[in-house]
Order: C-alpha cells, then structure tokens, then sequence
C-alpha cells in the first residue's frame, strides 16, 4: 500500500513551491555584508565599499582585499586596512568622504541613513560586483573600467577647483 504523502512536501522536494513561500523561507533569506577600504587620492577621502549576501564570503573577502591592494597601490595613502563590517559600522564612521565607490549586488543598495549622512559625497556605482566576478572572471574588465572612470573623475574634480 502507498500512504498519502502530503502535497506540500512533494512541491518542496521539486523545488515547485510558489515564490511567495520561497521568499518567506528562513533558508533562503541572505545576510547583507560589507567590506570597505578608506584610500586618500589627491588629498581626498574616498571609500571603496563592496555591498555582497554572505554566500562565498571568504572568495569576496579575498577578491576584494586583492581589489584593494591595487587601489592602495595606486593611492597617495591608505587608512586602515580592509573591513568587513554591517551597515551600522559604516553610519557610525566619523569620517565622511568625498569620493566612495560602490561596488554592489544587483537588488542591494547603501541604506537611507548612510546616503542621508553622506549626502554631499559624489557616490559611483560600478557596473560588476564581487558575486559577478566569482561567477564570471571576464566581469573584471568592467570593474577595472570603472575604477579608472573613477579615478579620473577624481582628478578631474581636483582640476577644476
């Protein structure tokens, strides 16, 4: 004889479960964190900061602390070293810079309080992040076209003033 097994168990087994009940599946729910660099270029602070979900963190962390060796290469001066932190670590910085370049997930965003706080500061988005680069390493060429935007932008503003 067969029992009748119940259906909602076989929807989830197939992975068939509607997407509302997905979203509300404690398993499925992804931390946000963030790793961030403080750099001077041409006697200004900038932040690089890289908004990612804690899957493959010790690949992001390690990509992006690569990231940030070539940014402190290139800077005048670095500040502290690379942090993983959460969103309330940055809001709490006493420092607020000028320049920050973010490097984010899609669907992931700085929080309200933190774009209040910097409201002054010229925030660039890169068209990449840290979870693109793991799964697609030609991705990097569009960081590292940013970066140089970036960059420029910043000695261009300097320029200017």
């Amino acid at each position: 004889m067969i029992d009748k097994i119940e259906s909602s168990l076989i929807f989830e087994e197939l992975g068939l479960n509607p997407i509302w009940k997905e979203r509300l599946n404690d398993n499925n729910l992804k931390n946000e964190i963030y790793f961030y660099q403080e750099l001077i270029f041409e006697k200004n602070l900038v932040f690089f900061i890289a908004l990612t979900d804690d899957k493959e963190e010790l690949g992001k962390q390690k990509l992006f602390q690569n990231i940030c060796n070539y940014l402190i290469s290139i800077s005048d001066k670095k500040i502290d070293k690379c942090t993983r932190c959460d969103l309330s670590d940055l809001v709490a910085l006493k420092r607020k810079p000028k320049f920050v370049l973010l490097l984010a997930d899609k669907n992931l965003s700085l929080g309200d309080s933190l774009l209040k706080k910097w409201d002054l500061s010229d925030i660039s988005r890169s068209k990449t992040s840290l979870t693109e680069m793991i799964k697609k390493p030609m991705s990097k060429e569009i960081l590292w076209h940013d970066i140089q935007s970036f960059i420029n932008k910043i000695y261009s503003k300097n320029e200017s003033i």
